[in-house]
Formats: C-alpha cells, structure tokens, sequence
C-alpha cells in the first residue's frame, strides 16, 4: 500500500519540468537531428529545452545510442520531479557507489527513484546501473508515468518476444501510441535508444496533464481519411478540427466518435506526401494542453491487384466484362483512375477501360474480334500499374454468347430527396444489375449489339395500383428505357396520384430467366 501511495503522489508531480525556461538549444544544434521530420523535431525541442536531454557532444545528440540504468534513473528523476538529495552519499543498493567513476554520479536519481516506489532494483539489494534499458522496461515506466498500472494489468499480448511480465505494459503503451507500432515482433529485451525515450516520454506528458484536453495524436488511415486521437472526452458540440499542409487548409469532413475521444477526418481528394497539422480550436483554451499535433502522410500506393471474375471464364462477346480490383497500403479500394493502369488483352489494347461505381477497374474485351472457338480458346488479360513493377495476368476461357441470368436490384433513388413518393409526379429510380451465365456484368454495349439472349425486361407493380405507373413501359423496356445516359441500368416509376393511405408496393421485373422484386413506399 505504502509503495502504491508514494507513486501516486509522485505521479501528481510528474513532469511539471516541462514547463521550465528553456535552456537555449534546440534540435538544430545536432547534425543527427537534421534529417528528422517536423512532428518528432517538436518532441525533442520540448525535451531539450526543458533540461532533461542534452547531446553527447555539442554537435551530436547520440540519437540511436542506448541508456544505461544509471542515465536512464537521471532522465526519469527529472521527468518526474522527484526531490533529489544532491549531497546523499551511500545506497542503499549493493553495486551503486559515488567512487563509481561511470555511473557514481547516478547515486541521488537512483534514491529517488527507489524512494518515490519507481523500483526496487534487480535482485539480491542490486541495480546493475550499466546495464541497459530494454524495450519493454521502458514501456513500463512511460506506463507508470501515467499511473496506468491497473489497466495494463488487464491487457493481453501474444507476442513472444516480450517478458509475460511486461505484457500487459507494452500491450498498452502500444495502444496509446506511446511507442511506435512495430512490424512484426517488438523485441521487449531489447535496449531501448535515446530516441525511443525522447519521443516516448514526450506522448507520455501530453497525456499526462489531469483535467485538460490534448490532441495526443493523428495519422493517414486511408487515401483521404485522417484520424486524430485524445486524451478524453471532447465536447463535439463545441470542437471545430482542422487539417493543414503547411500554409494549406485542407477542407475535410468530421465524424466524431461516440465517446468524443476521437474523430474521422475526410479529405475531398487523396492525401499527398509530406507534413500536415491536425488542429483542434472553439474550446475553452484554459481548458486545452495540446491543441495541434503533426504527422508526415504517405501518397496512395497501388499495393495489390486482382481479378475478381466469379469464373474462368467470359462470355463470346464484343464487350466480354472482367473486373479487377486494386487494393492501397491502407487496404481499400484504391482511389488512382484508369490513367494510372495500363490493361492488354490478347496482346492489344482493351475495347474500353473504365472504373465501375464500387471502384473496379473494368477491362471490356471484344472477344469476337479475336476470332476465338467458344468453349475452347483462352483470352490472355494483363493489367499493370504504371510506374510499377506490379501486374496481374490471367487467361480466360471463352465461354458462349451471353445469356441475362440474374437482375439484382441496386437501390432505389426517389426524386424528392426523400424515403417515399408523396406528391403526384414524384418518382423512384430503381437501379439494376445484371449479370451473364458466368456471373459477369452485362453492359449496355451488348444490349446494343443484340448479343444478350433474354434481353427482355418486363416490370409488373404489385398489388394493382391505378396510382403508380412504370415509366417508359410498354409490353417490356428496351435499350433506350432501361439504360440512362451513363449506361446504367435501372427503371422508374411515378405517382400519377394521391392514394388515400400510405402503402408499400412490390415491383418485380422479370426477364426470360430470372427476375428480381423491390419495394416502394407511397405516402
């Protein structure tokens, strides 16, 4: 209890050095620092100017250099504040001596730090000041900082590489953002570098500051989607978020989370390369700590593509459909055109090329020029991303002419804005989508061409409603009604009157072998 009590207490002071005069030197005294982006040069311009970080010479600051135990207990001493007897003289650990000529002058922070309930050593009444500070001993004590103890008790962590000790620690200081996130394992055991303690003691003191809201972080989570964390609750009513690139606003969306801790930014067009400032603004500023943080993005990147034909094989078609689907680093459909693809079939280029409403990139092949046997030729299809070593290829098989097998209703789209038709006139836009026996999409080009077998749509309103009318229907819709100028396909109707109750009425539309049933609400 004894031990729990004095952390607590130490915790309350923690890190109130931060708000010391600075010392005069920033990152730009030190060559090593140079190459460093804005957001972490900011870290360590707070931790240098504070007193806690110095160089190792006057021009180098020894960013990948390790601590040892004795210079990590100096470091941690002063980000806490704890009370230092500079005149103490004996330790109460066995190897920890001021006749020490390397880590003599530890002696004091160690004492503090044992005082205050930070540790209690190795084993058998040791330190081991030149040992050094491992990974996951550090993640413990940015966890600790926080007066976290309990919750990382409660978390889990399959990695191998950490102690079971440790687990939980690094589990959270991960998910805190305490540490960056590391691909594959995080190697707990081993050292920690002075830049893994700057920068992790700098997130540890943004989220620190009891009462006041910081913006602890924010990153690229997609093409054009940024998302920015905090350390509690925002008031959303009141928080206004920006995003900048440089001088640069950068018009976005806000979605804010249900707790308030975090919220969604939405970019209009794709986030470029470089540095950009999230920013929060319209609170109370008494009540705010941190209210901008940077992040470098990375431009979209095409990191995988592939075919998504449910088959083998295509229909003997003069625009035979195959879809590929382009995926980013962020996991998405990628974003980039059809410009940025180059797509051959059969050694030639495609009959078109163009993206579809779900993002597909759909390459129309003309199957029938190729002079092809159904059933028994192959049409070699490859895709690539220009500037790219990436491609994708497949052959597939020539099939026989398409048949119209399968109508699935899209969406219904109603005139007046609304989620009904209400006043006489209103319509409802029904959009279709139609497939070939192999499961490929039918375009409008071979309706045209009349090379689809059961071309023939017929829409019947059920039950009879003298009030609601097929658009531009006769005994069946032909090219003309059922596809709009962009060449989807889709049919509509219209309320030629008032009915006196609100009613929902079944529209199917049938071809010769297959048929597909939605719903529209008449106020």
């Amino acid at each position: 209890m004894k031990k729990q009590l004095s952390f607590v207490l130490t915790s309350a002071m923690a890190l109130s050095v931060f708000s010391s005069v600075a010392f005069g030197k920033t990152s730009a005294d030190f060559s090593d620092l140079n190459q460093l982006d804005a957001a972490t040069k900011v870290k360590f311009d707070a931790m240098i100017s504070a007193g806690i970080f110095d160089g190792m010479t006057e021009t180098t600051f020894g960013l990948k250099s390790q601590m040892n135990r004795a210079q990590f207990a100096k470091v941690a001493a002063m980000i806490l504040d704890l009370p230092i007897n500079a005149s103490l003289r004996v330790s109460s650990f066995t190897d920890v001596s001021t006749y020490n000529q390397a880590n003599g002058y530890a002696l004091p922070y160690i004492e503090a730090l044992k005082t205050a309930g930070i540790t209690n050593g190795v084993s058998d009444g040791a330190y081991n000041p030149a040992g050094q500070v491992t990974k996951e001993e550090l993640a413990t004590f940015l966890i600790r900082i926080l007066g976290k103890d309990a919750e990382a008790g409660n978390k889990t962590l399959t990695d191998g590489s950490v102690s079971n000790w440790a687990k939980g620690y690094v589990a959270l200081a991960l998910n805190l953002k305490l540490l960056p996130e590391t691909i594959g394992a995080f190697e707990g055991q081993m050292p920690a570098t002075r830049e893994l303690l700057v920068t992790g003691a700098y997130e540890a003191k943004q989220q620190y500051i009891p009462g006041k809201i910081a913006l602890v972080s924010a990153q690229a989570i997609g093409a054009s989607k940024v998302k920015v964390w905090f350390n509690q609750t925002v008031d959303k009513t009141k928080a206004n978020l920006t995003l900048s690139k440089g001088t640069l606003n950068v018009p976005v969306t806000v979605t804010w989370s249900d707790d308030g801790k975090w919220a969604t930014l939405l970019t209009s067009s794709p986030i470029s390369e470089g540095e950009y400032t999230a920013a929060i603004s319209g609170l109370d500023v008494s009540t705010v700590s941190r209210n901008e943080v940077y992040f470098r993005a990375q431009a979209e990147q095409v990191t995988e593509i592939n075919f998504v034909n449910p088959e083998e094989t295509i229909a003997n078609s003069s625009a035979a459909t195959v879809r590929v689907k382009a995926m980013n680093q962020y996991g998405e459909t990628a974003s980039l055109g059809t410009s940025g693809f180059t797509a051959i079939v059969a050694g030639s280029a495609p009959a078109d090329f163009k993206k579809d409403e779900w993002g597909n990139l759909v390459i129309i092949a003309n199957i029938k020029e190729a002079n092809t046997s159904q059933m028994k030729d192959y049409i070699p299809v490859t895709i690539y991303v220009n500037n790219s070593k990436l491609s994708a290829a497949r052959s597939f098989k020539v099939g026989n002419a398409p048949v119209l097998s399968f109508i699935e209703p899209n969406k219904i789209t109603y005139s007046n804005m609304k989620t009904r038709l209400i006043d006489v006139g209103d319509k409802a836009s029904i959009s279709l989508k139609l497939f070939d026996q192999y499961g490929n999409p039918i375009i409008k080009r071979q309706f045209d061409q009349n090379e689809v077998t059961s071309k023939s749509l017929t829409p019947v309103v059920s039950p009879e409603n003298p009030n609601l009318e097929i658009v531009k229907a006769g005994t069946s819709l032909g090219t003309t009604d059922l596809f709009d100028e962009n060449g989807n396909a889709r049919f509509e109707v219209r309320l030629t009157a008032k009915p006196q109750n609100d009613s929902t009425h079944k529209i199917t539309i049938y071809s010769e072998a297959s048929h597909a049933t939605v719903s529209v609400d008449v106020n």
